[in-house]
């Protein structure tokens, strides 16, 4: 009975120190691929010298659809910057589904799809947490990451607002996120 307790007691201690790690701001991004329905997978190293905004979406989702029309606007404004807009889907099915999402939606910059587990791995998100998206990636031109907004933050209930301020303070080379909240 004594052993069954240590044991569970280190599961526990385990698990819980499995929900403390995030992505670290300030710290160089993990390596991340997203595959496409045609083309090559794509991976976030060769955009380096860009800055990079990934959102990661559930193709169902009518937050992540409307996120998706705005930075189809915002992409369109930052044509001929160092910028490069992301979509990565990873909701059950999202491989099946994406066709038609991108019919509906027609983004204008790559949207690809991954497995939930790469796209928590990625993030180093809680494994005991819910996901709530959209959620919102920024990497600096050197491939450092400088934004992780939760779609349950301040950040994302403004992002017309904040996507632009946070590219904005990226291609000026600031090292800080915009005025939102980093994780909430």
């Amino acid at each position: 009975m004594g052993a069954m307790r240590t044991l569970s007691a280190t599961t526990l201690f385990s698990l819980l120190a499995l929900t403390a790690t995030a992505m670290e701001v300030g710290k160089p991004s993990p390596a991340f691929t997203i595959k496409q329905l045609s083309g090559p997978p794509i991976e976030l190293s060769q955009y380096k010298g860009k800055v990079v905004a990934i959102a990661f979406i559930d193709t169902n989702c009518p937050h992540c659809q409307n996120l998706t029309k705005l930075l189809n606007v915002i992409s369109k404004e930052y044509a001929g910057k160092p910028v490069q807009i992301l979509g990565c889907a990873f909701n059950d099915g999202s491989q099946q589904a994406l066709p038609q999402f991108i019919q509906q939606f027609q983004p204008n910059f790559p949207v690809g799809y991954c497995s939930r587990d790469a796209v928590l791995n990625y993030l180093q998100f809680p494994i005991l947490k819910p996901l709530y998206v959209p959620h919102m990636v920024f990497l600096d031109k050197r491939g450092m990451v400088r934004g992780d907004y939760l779609g349950e933050s301040e950040f994302m209930t403004h992002p017309d607002v904040n996507v632009r301020m946070e590219l904005e303070q990226l291609l000026k080379g600031g090292t800080t996120t915009s005025a939102a909240a980093r994780k909430q």
